[in-house]
């Protein structure tokens, strides 16, 4: 394996093969890492001393299978619709990083993710992505790549990041899909406009646990936009907590095939009114879902809902509801749960306790017109 050294003096090029040690005079430059990626063998690991910040004024691309490790870089300020680090290959591992955005110097049109993930088989860990204009990490796939199948991000925080610090989202209205994808291990602070994980527009079997959001807009989002195709199927979320946000979980699916969404292990408390352009709607009670088929939420603390209803399942039959609790939640705008046009659902053990409570516990509502 090759193991290739970038450093602010000079970069090494350096082999475990027994062929010695190389040194090649230059900067720690945005152009030298990249001619560095673009010469590296494939599946060497590209190793950067982290003694000094790389500024990016253009996108850095690893186009064949390797490994970065240690990459710590910023965005120009003002510089506008440029990731810092884009992975067009299969096989691909990026390690031990920090990138810093500039999402205070560029607007809204102009953002973009740090890292783009446009092909499979990744593994993205231990890294911090703060400041960005738009997401940590967007895992998206391109008509010329396919699918994404197979992938892991773990082991990640952002701070001040304005959307989601992972987004998983397909193109399935132009058939592209992200599947079998883990994301764990993540920690938001400080999402604007969005929170810690998305799932959305054509994503399958993706897993995600091991979340924290704070001072967001929500925990976890799973959508789509309203564009035939983008159906998402077999969602595990397990293991949230948020704080200081104004929705646990978000779903803004519409009717058109999504199924299959576990929701585990949920606590929420603190609730805030984000600053920023949180997705508005009175619609988006604090733990909602709506518009999928086998659906299973369980064991679910939600402490001191700010309104009600605190959680909403809308249209979504074979549904099960295990081990809600409702602390505190002192509202008198709606019940602590409330089901519509939901089908085939079992309801055990909602406990609805504290000092401060809802005037009404579970309300279940079927319109008359429905003819299943």
């Amino acid at each position: 394996m090759k193991v290739l050294r970038v450093s602010a003096a000079f970069l090494f090029i350096a082999t475990l093969l027994g062929y010695g040690t190389i040194s090649q005079a230059g900067s720690s430059s945005e152009s030298d890492l990249q001619a560095l990626i673009d010469d590296a063998a494939p599946h060497s690991t590209v190793a950067i001393d982290r003694d000094r910040e790389i500024e990016i004024t253009r996108t850095i691309t690893i186009s064949k299978p390797l490994t970065l490790v240690g990459l710590i870089a910023r965005l120009k300020s003002g510089l506008q619709k440029t990731p810092i680090l884009s992975v067009t290959a299969e096989g691909v591992q990026v390690r031990d990083f920090i990138l810093t955005g500039n999402a205070d110097s560029v607007p809204q049109e102009g953002r973009a993710p740090l890292v783009e993930v446009r092909r499979g088989q990744f593994v993205i860990e231990n890294g911090e992505t703060n400041n960005s204009s738009k997401d940590g990490i967007m895992v998206t796939p391109m008509p010329e790549f396919g699918d994404i199948e197979h992938g892991v991000v773990r082991n990640i925080t952002s701070r001040g990041t304005v959307r989601d610090t992972v987004s998983i989202a397909g193109l399935g209205e132009q058939d592209l899909f992200v599947r079998h994808i883990v994301v764990e291990n993540i920690r938001a602070y400080g999402s604007s406009m969005r929170g810690a994980v998305e799932v959305s527009d054509g994503s399958e079997n993706i897993t995600v646990r091991d979340v924290y959001a704070e001072s967001s807009c929500y925990g976890v989002d799973i959508q789509d936009h309203n564009k035939a195709g983008q159906v998402n199927r077999h969602i595990v979320i397990d293991g949230l907590q948020v704080r200081k946000s104004r929705m646990a979980v978000r779903t803004a699916n519409h009717d058109f095939g999504h199924d299959g969404l576990t929701i585990r292990n949920v606590m929420a408390s603190d609730w805030a009114t984000v600053a920023g352009d949180c997705p508005s709607s009175k619609k988006n009670f604090p733990f909602h879902v709506r518009n999928t088929t086998n659906l299973l939420i369980e064991n679910v603390q939600l402490h001191g809902c700010p309104t009600g209803p605190c959680l909403q399942i809308y249209n979504s039959d074979n549904a099960t509801l295990r081990n809600i609790s409702f602390i505190d939640g002192g509202h008198d705008d709606g019940p602590a749960l409330l089901l519509e046009n939901a089908h085939n659902v079992l309801i055990d053990n909602v406990t609805v306790s504290g000092s401060k409570q809802p005037e009404i516990g579970v309300v279940y509502n079927v319109t008359t017109d429905d003819e299943r």
